[in-house]
């Protein structure tokens, strides 16, 4: 499948089969996270694997999304913000993770599995659940699994709406 194709295939999956993932798949969707571009080659990335169901259930309460845990596997990432860059005021870690949970759903697609990128949740609910140390932030999370639901028609703008040539509003 090509590229384009694979990215109108991706759609947010929010209903799955209870089969369990291949550990060879959860490498790979890993692995095309971990190549993915990050500011001053710094990878400040890191990722949890979650897939016990007590702890499933602490981050779909976290997230206010009850269907989180029925996926076989969550993969949370986080961040240092210290190992990434600053400039203007602005920290690229949400940027270097952004991508490569980017490149990580993507490599789940093309597996055929389905994700939903998940960014809004209780840090504090989620930290506890996985213990993670202070330094690190939680920024996103994403269920797993074989699918068991057609995807949602997607609605997108047109480009003529985001797009402009030279200067803002050309």
């Amino acid at each position: 499948m090509g590229f384009i194709d694979l990215v109108k295939q991706r759609s947010s999956i929010r209903k799955y089969k209870s089969n369990s993932i291949p550990a060879e798949k959860i490498r790979k969707v890993l692995e095309a996270a971990r190549l993915a571009p990050s500011w001053g080659n710094a990878y400040c990335s890191k990722f949890l694997v979650v897939k016990n169901l007590e702890t499933k259930n602490e981050l779909a309460e976290a997230s206010g999304c009850a269907w989180l845990s029925t996926a076989p596997v969550v993969i949370v990432a986080l961040a240092d913000p210290k190992s990434s860059g600053k400039r203007d005021g602005k920290s690229y870690y949400l940027v270097d993770v952004g991508i490569s949970m980017d490149h990580l759903i993507l490599a789940a697609t093309e597996l055929g599995l389905g994700t939903c990128w998940i960014g809004g949740f209780n840090e504090k609910k989620a930290r506890k659940a996985l213990r993670v140390p202070k330094k690190l932030k939680i920024v996103a999370m994403t269920p797993i699994g074989y699918p068991d639901e057609s995807p949602r028609s997607k609605v997108r703008k047109p480009l003529e709406e985001i797009v402009s040539i030279g200067q803002y509003g050309n």
